[in-house]
């Protein structure tokens, strides 16, 4: 117990942190869109291609790979049945019931936990998922929202991320053997401690930035709620029952493939629904924008609770 509230800690200064920095203006907004620029581009793929070059690869990832789609289309499905039901009818509201900000919350909650030598655990859970994200969610999120879909627009933007080159590459030097033939190089070493140098800085500036956007405003506030906690319920009923079908009939889940699952099953929706919504509906930016920060504090008590419980 004690061990695991050292390691809240850092988490909690660091959030703090980059809530001063916002509040006394330290950082503006667009120096910290240029921080987020940098994680996507260069810090996180870091991250994403050491973990997965030097992941031991099981044929029974690709069954979890695929489990990880299909929980992620039930939530979605999900979602639709509520808006149908008239429970809670907000535009777009479909997709802030499936999707979870991996990237920015996921790895930075889990590596500051579990250590980035165990990041891989989660990573099973994030393949997928972001298969599911690129394939289906921001088509369909951009369908919606424009009313056309350009398909090699998306093929080209998921060639050309920097995540997805990161992890295309990387797994191509596991499974090749190409890693482990010049892994006892030096010069292999350097350059696999200066990936490691730059994977460091990810989680620390991850936490700065959610820090820095912790801003509530007042308006919605008991509808966002609303949606928040018919999410919450959606995610976990489903989540519990993927993570034990998983143990059941996929693999047998350890310790830190539990904790992977309970991280997964806990973030927040994926921030970049107020990015495709169109900028003359206002009251839709500002409702999921409010929606997504309150989230994020309910993920963080959360998942602080359900540690504390656990350990």
């Amino acid at each position: 117990m004690t061990e695991l509230i050292s390691k809240f800690i850092p988490i909690f200064i660091l959030l703090l942190t980059g809530f001063l920095l916002r509040k006394t203006g330290l950082l503006t907004k667009n120096f910290v869109d240029d921080i987020k620029k940098l994680i996507v581009t260069i810090t996180l793929p870091a991250t994403l291609f050491i973990s997965f070059l030097t992941m031991e690869l099981k044929s029974s990832y690709i069954s979890l790979f695929i489990a990880t789609i299909a929980y992620c289309f039930l939530l979605f499905f999900a979602g639709i049945i509520f808006k149908r039901s008239k429970i809670c009818v907000h535009p777009y509201s479909e997709f802030f019931y499936t999707g979870f900000e991996f990237g920015m919350v996921g790895v930075a909650l889990f590596s500051s936990l579990f250590g980035a030598e165990n990041l891989y655990a989660i990573l099973l859970l994030g393949l997928g998922h972001e298969l599911f994200i690129w394939f289906f969610y921001v088509p369909a999120l951009q369908f919606k929202s424009e009313g056309k879909l350009n398909i090699l627009s998306v093929i080209r933007s998921f060639l050309s991320s920097p995540l997805i080159i990161a992890i295309l590459s990387a797994l191509l030097f596991n499974l090749s053997g190409a890693f482990e033939a010049v892994d006892k190089y030096r010069i292999t070493e350097g350059a696999l401690r200066a990936f490691q140098m730059v994977a460091d800085m990810t989680s620390p500036l991850i936490l700065l930035v959610i820090g820095f956007q912790l801003k509530f405003e007042k308006t919605g506030l008991k509808e966002s709620f609303k949606l928040i906690g018919l999410r919450l319920l959606v995610v976990w009923v489903l989540g519990l029952l993927f993570m034990f079908i998983t143990d059941a009939y996929i693999m047998k889940l350890d310790t830190l493939m539990r904790n992977a699952f309970i991280t997964f099953i806990v973030l927040p929706p994926p921030f970049v629904i107020p990015v495709f919504l169109p900028k003359s509906e206002k009251k839709a930016n500002q409702f999921y924008n409010n929606a997504l920060v309150i989230y994020t504090v309910v993920t963080l008590i959360l998942y602080i609770t359900i540690m504390m419980i656990l350990a």
